[in-house]
């Protein structure tokens, strides 16, 4: 098993059952990648107005407790998700901070971030509704928003990735592939486009290498018609995970990824994985 930094799947955690969730999601990830686990809890202290600070003792002695205590039940829910418990490397941080900060600081040396979609306090306040557009916009790795109640071992059948019409679909379609190889499923490349024969050009251009480096993984290609979201969630309720690219083209792509991320990560019952990095 790795237990580079480099390789650490890092998921948020408040307490909250959704943040437990989304824990119970990633150690099944971690194991399947072998891949060291890092659960990370940040928490504010309300003397300071600083952040990441090393504090005297006597300060926020209450709320590391507190978030040490998070960070133990979190532990214990990874390795009762996980089919080998005593095999999964697991590493934990207390953080002072905004949670939001927390997250895009330790993406820097994760292979992934993981979030829930509903939190506790402060966290809640900060990630619900915030997470597409920061979190997932200036992260420096794919980030999973894990919905409440995703099922760690679905029966669900396939991987969804959304192909957009740029060039900058090689990252999503990684992540995408890899996802599908690891669980065994078949991959739905959907593209939303005015006519069948412009879709069907860019799923050929954007998948194309890629069957040849996965060739275990059935790829069907579907081109749709209307809005992105709702096409999305429709293919999202037989899915394990969808996957959708970061939309680096600019502030307006940017403002749209954000609101997809949105729509789709409050709706969504799968997954849903952001291409970063």
């Amino acid at each position: 098993m790795s237990t580079d930094g480099s390789s650490a799947i890092v998921v948020g955690v408040d307490g909250s059952s959704s943040s437990l969730d989304a824990v119970g999601w990633a150690a099944r990830a971690a194991e399947l990648r072998g891949a060291t686990l890092r659960l990370v809890s940040a928490y504010q202290v309300k003397e300071l107005y600083t952040s990441f600070v090393t504090l005297p003792v006597h300060i926020g002695t209450q709320e590391r407790a507190a978030a040490d205590t998070i960070l133990a039940g979190a532990s214990l829910v990874a390795r009762r998700s996980v089919l080998e418990p005593d095999a999964l490397s697991i590493s934990v941080d207390a953080l002072v901070g905004p949670p939001i900060q927390a997250m895009i600081d330790q993406s820097s040396d994760a292979s992934l971030i993981v979030v829930g979609t509903r939190g506790n306090g402060e966290y809640f306040a900060e990630l619900l509704g915030s997470v597409s557009t920061a979190v997932s916009g200036q992260a420096h790795c794919p980030v999973v928003i894990v919905p409440r109640n995703v099922s760690i071992e679905s029966a669900r059948d396939t991987v969804v990735v959304g192909v957009d019409a740029s060039t900058g679909n090689e990252r999503s379609m990684q992540l995408a592939f890899e996802e599908a190889a690891l669980h065994g499923t078949g991959l739905v490349a959907a593209h939303v486009a005015p006519d069948d024969s412009t879709g069907q050009s860019v799923l050929e251009q954007s998948l194309a290498g890629w069957g040849e480096q996965y060739p275990q993984v059935a790829v069907t290609r579907t081109v749709l018609h209307g809005n992105v979201v709702e096409n999305l969630l429709e293919l999202s309720q037989r899915a394990q995970a969808v996957v959708i690219g970061s939309g680096r083209r600019g502030r307006l792509s940017g403002r749209l990824l954000g609101s997809t991320v949105r729509s789709l990560s409050h709706r969504v019952d799968c997954p849903l994985i952001i291409a970063r990095g």
